[in-house]
């Protein structure tokens, strides 16, 4: 499946404020695609300047082997559902999904059948007569897809449409974005800032940071191997430690040290340890074995966090929280295993 997207060296500044620094992102065709970073970070920038609502000062913007740079908003055959649903007040559901069709002048009957079409998809057939006052948050994210897909766009581009919503409906919303997705097969891209919803609904994902890309990839992969610091500490809860590597042998040139590393020597590196890859046990003939003590906890649930004075450094150490397993006291002294299969050095 070839790309269709491609963004080129592209550059956008407002006055000195230099918001996108020479981006290069290709996008396969029906890829659920992210752009993830903190508030600020360009995502959204980048977003709009697809759709066509910003200008690039440099680079191109290629979209189904195209360049649009130059091309209004509605010649770009892109579909952008925004953050607010930007829906008409005054027109019922119906006729906020028709109006995008009715301005095409394509023929009544087969606006009534589109119209219908997307209202069942969107599961919203027995609200079509009702007004944007009369319905939900989630029902009126759904009218809003339904306007943005009725068009049948080439691209369907996503700007934070989940962060309106209170937290049980945006995983609703968000399981019924992937299968609308799935169903359709229409390329998508998705602008958050929680990494949560990006790595449980993204094929791949592009993280920002103020202007510049600082990996692509899968989800899985960006969590498992961070290229750097950033994207490490942005994609959940890690264990960063300074130090320097010799020989597959980790220091933090005090008492923490950790063997048996895949790693080139350095002087200058960072240990990142994942919560969850440290445990309440002792490895027979390891070396990998340390000992601790609880300095706090904090129950989310599904796992237990605790804070851990390991060698002189405190780490975060996540357990899952099964009813049976013994759970720990501030200030008691444990056994644990840091496994140096799953920690990295960067």
């Amino acid at each position: 499946m070839g790309n269709i997207i491609n963004i080129k060296n592209i550059n956008v500044s407002y006055g000195k404020n230099h918001v996108l620094k020479d981006v290069n992102i290709d996008i396969k065709e029906k890829d659920f695609f992210t752009f993830l970073g903190p508030s600020g970070c360009g995502k959204t920038t980048l977003l709009r300047l697809i759709a066509g609502f910003e200008q690039s000062q440099s680079g191109e913007l290629i979209i189904d082997g195209k360049e649009v740079s130059k091309l209004n908003p509605w010649e770009r055959d892109v579909g952008l559902v925004f953050q607010n649903y930007a829906l008409w007040p005054h027109m019922t559901v119906a006729k906020n999904i028709s109006f995008g069709l009715e301005e095409k002048k394509v023929p009544k009957n087969e606006i009534d059948q589109r119209v219908d079409e997307v209202l069942e998809l969107v599961g919203m057939q027995d609200l079509k007569q009702r007004y944007p006052f009369q319905l939900s948050g989630g029902q009126q994210q759904r009218v809003a897809l339904a306007r943005t897909i009725v068009v049948r766009p080439k691209v369907l581009l996503l700007d934070e449409p989940l962060s309106n919503l209170d937290a049980k409906l945006r995983n609703q919303m968000r399981i019924e974005l992937l299968e609308l997705h799935n169903k359709l097969q229409i390329t998508t891209i998705f602008v958050t800032h929680d990494q949560e919803e990006a790595n449980s609904i993204s094929d791949n994902i592009a993280i920002f940071n103020e202007g510049v890309i600082q990996q692509v990839g899968a989800p899985i992969d960006l969590y498992n191997h961070p290229k750097n610091l950033f994207v490490a500490n942005f994609l959940g809860t890690i264990n960063v430690i300074k130090g320097k590597i010799s020989n597959g042998t980790f220091s933090d040139g005090n008492d923490f040290k950790l063997e048996k590393l895949k790693a080139d020597n350095s002087d200058n590196c960072s240990l990142l340890v994942r919560p969850q890859n440290i445990y309440f046990e002792k490895k027979n003939d390891s070396d990998q074995n340390f000992k601790g003590k609880i300095q706090s906890k904090e129950f989310l649930g599904n796992i237990i966090r605790y804070q851990v004075l390991i060698s002189g450094q405190v780490m975060t150490i996540d357990s899952m929280h099964e009813g049976k397993e013994k759970i720990y006291s501030k200030n008691e002294d444990v056994d644990v295993f840091v496994n140096p299969e799953t920690s990295q050095v960067i």
